[in-house]
């Protein structure tokens, strides 16, 4: 039998654990719409805002991990007022080095140049590979004068370092977990005998 001083211990000992992840998890996974954490840098102090979600697979909002391939909706923000006049170039594309236009073969998903006067737009977006994609953003003004451009990076059906050691840690408590259980019985069992 486990006593129930030892059985209180553990429940307040994995209440710790689960907080201890569980906060920094929620921030990541942005409990607000609009994460502030995820802004597109388009030069000149001007910035839109990038959130993605699978609603397909789970309710997170994220900023630059996505845990699954497949259906994802990507949302776009800008508050800026002279951005809602400008128009939109917005690429999903394969994450390649440099900061130029990217390549159309690295293109994932194109939306047609437009503006977008509410300063919103959303889409959908399905990523089949995993692996490092960009959203690449260029804003044009009509006679060309004005141009802003930035990449927000993300991943997709990755692991992140963070998620490894989550798990590598989780696997070790229940193992530890596990083995104090059965010291603990086979110690009975030999008093016992």
């Amino acid at each position: 039998m486990v006593s129930p001083r030892l059985c209180s211990r553990l429940a307040v000992a994995l209440a710790l654990v689960g907080a201890a992840f569980s906060a920094p998890a929620a921030k990541a996974a942005g409990w607000h719409y609009y994460d502030p954490e995820c802004p597109v840098a388009l030069g000149a102090g001007k910035t839109m805002k990038f959130v993605a979600m699978q609603p397909k697979k789970n309710i997170d909002r994220v900023c630059d991990v996505l845990p699954d391939t497949g259906a994802t909706v990507i949302a776009l923000d800008a508050p800026d007022a002279e951005l809602r006049e400008m128009n939109w170039d917005i690429r999903v594309v394969r994450d390649a080095e440099g900061d130029g236009e990217p390549a159309e073969s690295d293109t994932v998903m194109r939306l047609p140049s437009q503006k977008f006067r509410n300063g919103m737009v959303n889409f959908d977006v399905n990523i089949q590979t995993a692996g490092k994609y960009a959203l690449y953003a260029r804003l044009t003004s009509d006679d060309g004068a004005k141009e802003y451009v930035g990449r927000h990076h993300f991943t997709v059906g990755l692991i992140d370092n963070t998620e490894f050691y989550a798990y590598v840690f989780f696997g070790l408590l229940v193992a530890g977990v596990g083995g104090r259980f059965g010291y603990v019985a086979l110690k009975k069992k030999q008093g016992a005998a």
